[in-house]
């Protein structure tokens, strides 16, 4: 939903309204199964304690998030039960459960979605609807294919230092990692690295033992029998060493260990794991610019920043640090292989820096990876990445080199539903309808505001066009075009919609008409094409005043039935 300026005070300078924007993220609640235990105290206050609550009626699903939090169940059944309603977002979902644990590097944080019987890996970016999300997959594959997986993706540099501060953190990354180890490359490191990196486990798992425990017989079979060595060490390992042997090599190794505590435990297992096992970085195998001539492994993490390999073994040429990243975008190219490509504008360089990637879903995945690297260097709270366009044949696009005007990001410019009281229907549309209301500030009590919808059945992609329009509106200030206040995302605001009728003063039309050709020679000056110009894309302001608006949203739609 928008929010339109009708008080017919144009003259104030766009600067002047920002701050009555709501420059944080609201989203509708998700909620945690309390039979879970993940229930926070009552004196924790999360990110989604200003989130709207849910209206009555709002369907309410369920999603199982598998996690890496401790818990007293095996390792693979670690969980969380989460009900969340259509406006839940994943950031929603990822917030609710970290909070429950008292995280505090929460932006570490990501979600990925994974298709159990393939290899179909898809990381979902938080502002990405939950229910859009399972709407878009499970049409494919049934719900109980895909698995909802909470993993630490982006890391500061010098994490370990960082995470020693933030104790859940650092045992969930161990976790994490310690499982990753075992399923990916265990069977594959020297004998010696496995005995260590599993006595560390066993140390970190029994801290209060002592150092020399396992020499014991009974002790060392009750690991053995009752815990089982599978837990520790990898299949190659014991498969290939005598029981005897083994027991020795183990006793051994343990001992070099004695004096450890659970956090030492964590850290030196990293230490010994992280050269043969870089953990902290993320490798595609991509080609740097548009054609698909040199192959190379495009590596990102917090040490490398963006670099490339040629070879393996090869020393990484760095191309470009996260801050200094603005903005993200991935595509599909025209070739009939349909491979992705991402490109990226870096400050300084001549040119946008252009990777692509064997499908559309590894580029989703690299943009994913490289805006949660630059929101957690920059600390900001918007994405840098540019969602795909589809073409239109009857747009004439016109680029201004003096980039007279943007399309800034939609959560710049969100709004609390708390600040609005609405009125009656003024207009109906194909998209949905438009309110007479009133914005309320503390500078500003009463200004009156016209508020447009978009009907809930709408398809998602109208519903992103609906927005951009939104965001073009916000590049103007004329008297005789309204004027964008801000945006609501939240799908609660339109059940308070009533619907009323409503009919224009035609008195007023030739004043209508000088008004709406200055508007135009303003748009005209901007260089800008409105595509759609027509009466029902004007709103009253009051009797001596309209405002044109709708920038060119109903040309996108194929439906000829829109101009009946």
């Amino acid at each position: 939903m928008w929010l339109l300026d009708l008080s017919g005070q144009q003259a104030r300078k766009q600067a002047e309204y920002d701050r009555y924007l709501a420059s944080s993220k609201t989203m509708a609640a998700a909620y945690l199964d309390p039979n879970l235990n993940h229930t926070p105290s009552s004196s924790t206050k999360t990110h989604l304690s200003s989130g709207v609550e849910r209206s009555p009626g709002t369907m309410e699903r369920v999603l199982k998030v598998f996690h890496y939090f401790e818990s007293n169940s095996e390792p693979t059944t670690w969980a969380s039960i989460i009900r969340h309603g259509d406006a839940t977002d994943v950031w929603g979902i990822i917030q609710k459960i970290v909070d429950c644990h008292k995280v505090k590097n929460v932006a570490c944080f990501g979600l990925r979605l994974s298709h159990l019987q393939s290899e179909e890996v898809h990381w979902l970016h938080p502002d990405m609807g939950v229910s859009n999300v399972r709407e878009k997959f499970e049409l494919g594959h049934a719900p109980e294919e895909w698995k909802y997986e909470l993993r630490i993706r982006y890391l500061p540099k010098g994490f370990l230092n960082q995470f020693t501060e933030d104790k859940p953190t650092l045992n969930f990354l161990y976790q994490q990692v310690k499982n990753d180890y075992m399923l990916e490359i265990a069977d594959q490191v020297d004998q010696e690295i496995a005995l260590k990196l599993g006595c560390l486990e066993i140390r970190r798992s029994y801290c209060e033992m002592r150092g020399n425990a396992l020499d014991k017989k009974s002790n060392y079979e009750v690991l053995e029998k009752d815990v089982g060595l599978r837990r520790f060490f990898p299949k190659s390992l014991l498969d290939s060493v005598k029981a005897k042997n083994l027991r020795k090599m183990i006793q051994q190794t343990f001992r070099q260990f004695a004096n450890l505590n659970r956090e030492e435990s964590i850290l030196k297992f990293f230490e010994i794991l992280s050269p043969v096992y870089r953990f902290d970085k993320e490798c595609f195998k991509c080609a740097l610019g548009s054609s698909w001539i040199i192959s190379v492994e495009l590596a990102i993490g917090p040490e490398e920043g963006i670099s490339y390999l040629t070879d393996k073994g090869s020393n990484p040429t760095h191309l470009a640090d996260f801050h200094q990243v603005q903005t993200i975008q991935y595509s599909t190219n025209e070739d009939k292989d349909r491979k992705g490509m991402l490109q990226m504008k870096i400050a300084g360089a001549p040119e946008p820096l252009t990777v692509t990637a064997p499908s559309l879903t590894i580029a989703e995945n690299m943009a994913d990876l490289i805006d949660g690297y630059c929101r957690l260097v920059t600390g900001a709270t918007q994405s840098f990445i540019i969602r795909p366009q589809k073409e239109t044949d009857d747009y004439a696009e016109i680029i201004d080199e003096e980039d007279t005007y943007t399309m800034p990001s939609t959560r710049d410019y969100e709004i609390q539903r708390e600040r609005i009281e609405l009125g009656r229907c003024i207009g109906e549309g194909q998209f949905g309808d438009v309110h007479q209301g009133v914005y309320v500030t503390p500078e500003n009590p009463a200004m009156a505001v016209a508020i447009k919808t978009c009907k809930n059945c709408t398809s998602d992609s109208i519903r992103e066009k609906f927005l951009q329009e939104a965001l073009t509106m916000r590049q103007f200030d004329h008297p005789h075009i309204v004027k964008l206040i801000g945006v609501i995302t939240e799908n609660p605001l339109r059940s308070f919609l009533q619907v009323r009728k409503y009919s224009l003063d035609l008195a007023s039309l030739i004043l209508y008409a000088y008004q709406l050709s200055t508007a135009l020679a303003y748009l005209e000056s901007k260089r800008f094409v409105h595509r759609d110009i027509a009466a029902r894309n004007v709103l009253v302001s009051s009797t001596d005043c309209v405002k044109l608006g709708d920038f060119g949203l109903s040309r996108y739609m194929e439906d000829s039935t829109y101009y009946k």
